[in-house]
C-alpha cells in the first residue's frame, strides 16, 4: 500500500485516457507543480456528494499546457492504472493537496484481434438509434472500449464497475452485455418519439382490407 497526492473530481477517468483540466486553486497548483519537476503521480478520485468511492484512477502528467501570471495552470493528463483507495485524507503528510492510501490493480490492455466483433456493430446501431453522428469509432483492428466507455450510456455505478475489470476482453464482454440491454430501450424510446411527433397531423395509413 502506498501514500500518493490525490484529486479529488466528480470525473471517473479509463487507463489510456487522456484529460486537459485547467488548475487554480492553490493547493493543487502546488499538487501540480511537485508533479511536474518529480516526474510523479498521482491519483484521480471520484468525488460524489453522499458517496464513499473506493476506487480512483492512478494518473501522469502529460505536459504543461500553459502557465498564467497568476500562477494557474492548463494541463493534459493520462491515466494509467486503477488503484484500490484505502483511505483518503484531507492532506497529504506535510503538504496543502489532499493524499490517499492505495493499492495499484491490474489492468491489462493488450488484444491482438477484437474479443467481441460485435460490439462495434452494436455502438454503431445504438448511435444510429439515437441520431448520434459526432463520436469517432475506432477501427475494429484498433479500437480499445475506454475509447467510448463514457458514451454508451453507462451510469456512475456500472463506470465505477467498469474501471475495475482486469482485461480488454472482459471489458468488451461487459459492454456489449449492457448495449444488448440499452438498444432496445433506446428504439423503443425513438418509436415513441417518432408516435409522438404524429401528434395533431393527419395520418396517412392504410386499412389492412
Amino acid at each position: 500500500m502506498d501514500m500518493i497526492p490525490a484529486f479529488p473530481l466528480s470525473i471517473i477517468a479509463f487507463p489510456g485516457e487522456r484529460i486537459k483540466l485547467h488548475i487554480f486553486e492553490s493547493r493543487y497548483r502546488q499538487l501540480f507543480g511537485e508533479i511536474e519537476e518529480r516526474k510523479s503521480t498521482f491519483a484521480l478520485v471520484p468525488y460524489y456528494e453522499d458517496r464513499e468511492v473506493s476506487v480512483a484512477t492512478e494518473m501522469q502528467l502529460v505536459r504543461v499546457i500553459e502557465k498564467y501570471d497568476d500562477g494557474k495552470l492548463d494541463v493534459e493528463v493520462k491515466a494509467i492504472k486503477p488503484l484500490k483507495v484505502h483511505q483518503l485524507h484531507s492532506r497529504y503528510p506535510n503538504r496543502l493537496y489532499p493524499g490517499a492510501e492505495v493499492t495499484r490493480l491490474p489492468w491489462d490492455d493488450k488484444m491482438e484481434r477484437m474479443a467481441n466483433p460485435d460490439l462495434v456493430l452494436a455502438i454503431r446501431k445504438l448511435y444510429k438509434v439515437m441520431n448520434i453522428s459526432n463520436v469517432t469509432i475506432s477501427d475494429p483492428a484498433i479500437f480499445r472500449t475506454y475509447q467510448l466507455a463514457h458514451k454508451v450510456g453507462f451510469n456512475l455505478d456500472q463506470e465505477l464497475e467498469f474501471l475495475v475489470i482486469e482485461t480488454e476482453e472482459e471489458r468488451q464482454s461487459y459492454m456489449l452485455h449492457h448495449l444488448a440491454k440499452l438498444l432496445p430501450m433506446a428504439e423503443e424510446m425513438e418509436t415513441l418519439r417518432k408516435r409522438a411527433e404524429l401528434n395533431g397531423h393527419i395520418k396517412n395509413l392504410k386499412p389492412p382490407f
